[in-house]
Parts: structure tokens; C-alpha cells; sequence
């Protein structure tokens, strides 16, 4: 994104305009300097497509003044907001120490480090929850060292700017945040309360502690918005068997998916991890780090440096201990630093936040770990230094690369539809399909001879009822007033299409009518039952006369091929149809399976056509195959839809899954 560097220094003229320092969450992020106080100050621009949206405008300059108005020891100040010829700038507090996630790649943390930020985060956090102010982007890249060694938090209200109540994410799936600490619910598109940055805050710690994060790694940002949506988080007691049950099981209740089991508020979540912590290393063990705890006296009580803190309803705490660990379940990965074991390291990665130069480092640097213990603390030596297991997380869509236009609310791809109505359909189209089976559509096409005109194998088909027919016998043949007709012939069909031909036979007059003798349509194992028949007179081989009637022969329509043929049919079809039903499933080819599920269907109406013809004796019209067949597909299409919405689900879950199994395998090793 282009920065017009001469319109930001005419929006801000109490303040010397420097060069880019880079892209952080905002966008364009610019040095600066204050004339008159000669106080440096990092500039960040909202980019100009988010900037010329009144509805954001009216939200920058609400978050701003809010965000200008919040005061705390552990949240970046803002000094200024500008809204001014499409321009929407932040003027910041520049920070010198780097952020906590350039820290832990350089140097790592303990565990009482890793508290120690988590307890600085959750006293600015509470500040802000206490003005109705939610971060919704809680990670150690948005946690900046001062030069005093304190942390502070920066970045509120990105996410609230932009998208109001909602939360974005792009049409292809990539969420506007931080995919790696998303809450349930904001992956879900969800309300949002103070809980979801309690969660946000508890993955951090998580990851801090243990070097790896609640969720494994996945291909895209979606798998990542399942998992965090609808999957439970790893133990931190398999990640990290060393940390403290105590303090595992406060993590732990930060991560629960549902948002009411959580701890309702940052503070009741700092007052909890303070009370686990000091109840484990005993007190004073804050003051051995370096990382200072303020603006939070029930926070700080908690540690032991304050009065005496009791934790009680009026924190927040409404909800019992929740059974978050699982019993008796071995680690599945190593213990970061334990003995025999390698903590995991990684390359220094950059800053991410350009307004945070690199973090010292050295006997100076106010992070490094205790060479002996606080007086007073339970602990005989410093528990192992930690790094993390990568050094890039996942990002999230950036303001910088996308437009209004590419947003949409999170719901839209994430939201798995219920499978329920699309296999109701099907259910109900399948019953539909029998039912017109059945009762049939249109009639055969029937054009019985007068009454008395013909008889065939004794029987006069004028009487409407099917002619008896042995398909083993002769067919005699008597037509009364056969004219100039000297042969006939008998033909049986299905569908209009002759599947039997007697062949013709000569008529014979015999007092004022005319006989003939058909030969044996043999065949019997072939096809019988119900069929019709159509009689036809010729004249030196010339057709002169037809009709039609039907037709019930003496052998079964049960033991023809047809009946064979059409159970195999059968078979086959519902082996297919639940093939590409369980491929769909298990969430593989969707336009395949959908268009497989369709046209097998389509074969099993037809086939249910046939089946009733063979049982029940009725002739089928073509009306009526074609009509059961594309309902049936319909019912295929349908049930294909809830197939492929089961799958969605399962594909996330088998992704976090083998992800994790992979994980597991390479610790092993």
C-alpha cells in the first residue's frame, strides 16, 4: 500500500513525518517525532480503502477517542487520532524493546516469565473491559517491552474498526486477526465478550509455557478456524507435563469452547493464575523476572506483593474447576527442557510490529532467567527456558492486501449447515418415488379388437383382462372377418419396446374366419409376467391391422433374467450410491460424488419401476420410469448435500487429527 507521506505530515502538523517503518495490523505503519516535545511516536495509517468507508470513519473516530482515553501502565498509549481528508492515523507511543514473540524466538521464557506477561496482558486487558473495550487480537506480537522491562499491550480495536460487531473474514477463508488465537465463538462469528479475549490470552500463555500451541499446525487458515470452532484443545499436561497442575488446569478452563465455562473477565483469569502460581513457587517469585505486574491491585494481591487476596464471587469466578485434563494420559511430546531433551528452538524471527525495534539482550536484559530463587519461594532452582516450536504463526488476512469488498462476515465460511434438511428431503423424495411406482403415471398405450373380433389362446382380449398366455406352447390365432389379411403375428412389449416375436403364421380361412397357429414364443427364462401384446395382420408381408392388449403369461416373472438382472441392478446401484455417499463423508470429491449420487439414484427409481412390474403384475409406462428415476436422482442430489455437510465437518477434524498424529510421531522420533 502507497503512503502519501506529505498528506499525513499536512493531517499531523504538531508532528515530524519520517520514513515507513512497516506494515503492522493497522496497515502502513510511519516514524515520527513531536516538534515541540521532541517525544518519537509511531504513526499508523488505516489503509485509504477501509478509510473512505463513512461506517468506519464513525467507528475510528469512536475507538479513538475511547482508545485516547484509556490509561494504564500496561496498554500502549495514544496520544492523538486524526480523521481528516480520508485519512484515519493513530499517533502512538513508540516502544524501544520489541515484542514478546520476538523475545521468546531469541531468547525463550520460563515458566515464571511466561506468567509474569500473561499476568502484565491480563491487568491491561482488565483496564480495557472495564471502558467496554475488547482487543479481539490478543498475541505475543501485540505485547510490546518498554524499555522499563514492562509489557504493554497495543493494537485495540482493529478488528472493531473495520467490521463493527462482526467478525471478518475474506471470501476464500483467510480471517481478519490471527488464526492461531482465535476464540470459538469469533470463528464461529459469534457474539464476543471479554471471554473471547480470556481465551485469546490462555492460547498465549499455552504457547509460552509449552512452546507449542493448544491447536497443530494446518495446511490453511480454515482447518485452523474449524479446530478452534469446534475441536477441544491438547492438555497442556501432554504438552508441558512439567508445568504445575495448578496452573495447567487455570490455562486449560481459558481455553474451554464454550464461553460460560471460561473465566467471565481478565481479571478473574489473572487473579486465578496469580493464586495458582504464588500457591505453587510461593511468594516474591513475580519480583525475580523483571516483567512487572501493575494497574491491578487484585491482580498483583494475588501474587503475594500486595495485601492479602482472597478470591471471591465478585471476581467473576461463577463457575466451578472444570475436569479440563485428561486422566492418566501419558505426554505425548516431550518436556520443553527437560533433562534429556531439547527445548524447541527456532531461527530469530523479525519483528513483527515495525514500531519495535530488536529486544536486548544480555546480563542486562530484564526477561533473563533468576540465578537463584526469591526468598520465600518453593522452588529449589529456575524451571527450564522454553522457545518456541515455530517462528511464524499462521497469519490472518491483512488490512493491507484486501478491500471492503473482499470481506464478509466469518459465519459465511466457517458456518457448517445442518445436514438434516437435505437427508429429510431425500428421505422424502425416495418415499415419493415408491409411491408413483405404485400408483403409476399414465396408462399403457391398450387398443383392444372389437368384441368377438379375435381370439388368441381362447380367450378374447376385448374382455379387458390379461390373455393367459404359455410362453413353452403354440399360440392359436382366430380372427372372425380377417378380410384380406393372410398371416399374423405376435409380439410381447415392455415399454413399448418388443422384447418377444412369435413370428408370423399364415391365416387360414375356415368358414367365414380365419386361423393360424403362432409357434412357441419360448424364451421363458428370459423375461414374463405382466407384459402387453400387440397383434398384427399382414398382407403380403404389408401391415393391414394392429392391436394392443394385455398379456399374463403362465410362467413367473420372478425367475426370468429380468428379475436377475434387475436385482443386480440393484445391487450395484446402492453399492455405488453409498460409495460415493461415504466419499462424501469423509469429505472428499464433492462434484463427483454429488453428480454419482445422482444419476445411481436415478437407476434405483428406474430399478424400483421394475421391481413393482415383477411383484405386483402391473405394466410400467415410460412415464412413469422417467418421473420415478428423476425424483429418485433428486433424492441422490439431496442426500448427496447432507453427505458433503457431514464431510466438511469430519475433513477439519481429520485434519487437526492427522496433524497431531504427525506431530506426535516426529517427537518420538
Amino acid at each position: 500500500m502507497e503512503t502519501d507521506i506529505d498528506r499525513v505530515a499536512a493531517a499531523l502538523p504538531a508532528y515530524e513525518v519520517g520514513g515507513e517503518l512497516g506494515h503492522g495490523g493497522w496497515g502502513v505503519v510511519l516514524a515520527g517525532q513531536h516538534r515541540a516535545l521532541g517525544r518519537p511516536v509511531a504513526i499508523k495509517q488505516l489503509p485509504p480503502a477501509f478509510a473512505t468507508d463513512p461506517g468506519i470513519r464513525r467507528r475510528f473516530t469512536a475507538e479513538g477517542r475511547l482508545l485516547a482515553s484509556l490509561d494504564h501502565p500496561h496498554v500502549v498509549p495514544v496520544y492523538d487520532f486524526v480523521e481528516h481528508d480520508g485519512l484515519c492515523l493513530l499517533v502512538m507511543e513508540l516502544l524501544p524493546g520489541g515484542t514478546v514473540w520476538n523475545r521468546f524466538t531469541r531468547t525463550g521464557f520460563n515458566a515464571h516469565s511466561a506468567v509474569a506477561v500473561a499476568l502484565a496482558c491480563a491487568a491491561g486487558l482488565t483496564a480495557a473491559h472495564n471502558r467496554s473495550i475488547l482487543h479481539r487480537d490478543i498475541k505475543p506480537e501485540n505485547l510490546l517491552f518498554a524499555a522499563s522491562g514492562a509489557i504493554k499491550v497495543t493494537d485495540f480495536g482493529i478488528a472493531k474498526v473495520i467490521g463493527g460487531n462482526e467478525t471478518l473474514a475474506t471470501k476464500a477463508g483467510d480471517v481478519l486477526g490471527t488464526p492461531s488465537y482465535i476464540a470459538p465463538e469469533q470463528a464461529r462469528g459469534g457474539e464476543l465478550t471479554p471471554a473471547t479475549d480470556v481465551y485469546a490470552l490462555a492460547t498465549m500463555l499455552y504457547e509460552l509455557l509449552a512452546g507449542e500451541l493448544p491447536f497443530p499446525a494446518a495446511d490453511d487458515a480454515m482447518a485452523l478456524l474449524f479446530m478452534h470452532a469446534f475441536d477441544d484443545p491438547t492438555p497442556l499436561q501432554e504438552t508441558a507435563p512439567a508445568i504445575p497442575d495448578s496452573i495447567a488446569d487455570v490455562v486449560m478452563r481459558g481455553l474451554a469452547t464454550d464461553p460460560t465455562l471460561r473465566y467471565p473477565s481478565a481479571e478473574a483469569f489473572g487473579i486465578a493464575l496469580a493464586c495458582a502460581s504464588t500457591g505453587r513457587w510461593g511468594p516474591g517469585w513475580l519480583t525475580t523476572e523483571g516483567i512487572p505486574v501493575m494497574g491491578a491491585d487484585t491482580i498483583v494481591s494475588a501474587t503475594g506483593l500486595g495485601p492479602p487476596h482472597t478470591p471471591t464471587m465478585t471476581d467473576g469466578d461463577e463457575h466451578p474447576p472444570l475436569p479440563l485434563t485428561r486422566p492418566h494420559a501419558a505426554p505425548r511430546r516431550p518436556v520443553p527442557g527437560s533433562p534429556g531433551t531439547e527445548s524447541p528452538r527456532a531461527d530469530p524471527a523479525a519483528t513483527t510490529d515495525p514500531t519495535a525495534p530488536t529486544a536486548p539482550t544480555g546480563p542486562n536484559d530484564p526477561t533473563a532467567s533468576p540465578t537463584a530463587p526469591a526468598p520465600g519461594s518453593r522452588a529449589t532452582e529456575p524451571p527450564p527456558t522454553v522457545r518456541p516450536s515455530i517462528t511464524v504463526h499462521a497469519r490472518g488476512a491483512r488490512l493491507a492486501d484486501v478491500s471492503g469488498a473482499d470481506l464478509v462476515n466469518v459465519r459465511t465460511v466457517v458456518k457448517l449447515p445442518s445436514p438434516r434438511i437435505p437427508l429429510l428431503i431425500a428421505a422424502a423424495l425416495a418415499v415419493i418415488t415408491v409411491l408413483v411406482a405404485l400408483l403409476g403415471l399414465g396408462s399403457p398405450p391398450i387398443d383392444v379388437p372389437p368384441v368377438g373380433a379375435v381370439t388368441i389362446a381362447g380367450a378374447d382380449p376385448a374382455g379387458g383382462a390379461p390373455v393367459p398366455l404359455d410362453l413353452t406352447a403354440p399360440v392359436p390365432v382366430t380372427v372372425a372377418g380377417a378380410g384380406l389379411a393372410d398371416a399374423a403375428t405376435l409380439a410381447l412389449d415392455v415399454l413399448d419396446i418388443p422384447v418377444k416375436n412369435s413370428g408370423a403364421a399364415p391365416l387360414i380361412n375356415q368358414g367365414g374366419a380365419a386361423a393360424a397357429t403362432l409357434p412357441p414364443f419360448g424364451g421363458q427364462y428370459f423375461v414374463a409376467g405382466t407384459l402387453n401384446g400387440t397383434l398384427t395382420l399382414l398382407q403380403a408381408g404389408q401391415v393391414i391391422e394392429t392391436w394392443t392388449f394385455p398379456v399374463r403369461t403362465t410362467q413367473p416373472a420372478t425367475t426370468t433374467a429380468a428379475a436377475v438382472g434387475l436385482a443386480a441392478l440393484a445391487l450395484f446401484a446402492v453399492a455405488y450410491l453409498e460409495s460415493f455417499l461415504r466419499s462424501l463423508r469423509r469429505g472428499r470429491g464433492r462434484i463427483t460424488g454429488i453428480i454419482g449420487a445422482a444419476v445411481t439414484g436415478g437407476v434405483l427409481g428406474a430399478v424400483i419401476v421394475g421391481a413393482l412390474w415383477i411383484l405386483t403384475a402391473r405394466p410400467p409406462t415410460t412415464t412413469t420410469v422417467v418421473a420415478c428415476a428423476a425424483i429418485a436422482a433428486g433424492a441422490g442430489v439431496a442426500a448427496a448435500i447432507g453427505a458433503a455437510r457431514v464431510g466438511r465437518r469430519r475433513r477439519y477434524r481429520r485434519t487437526h487429527r492427522n496433524t497431531r498424529s504427525a506431530g506426535t510421531t516426529t517427537d518420538q522420533r
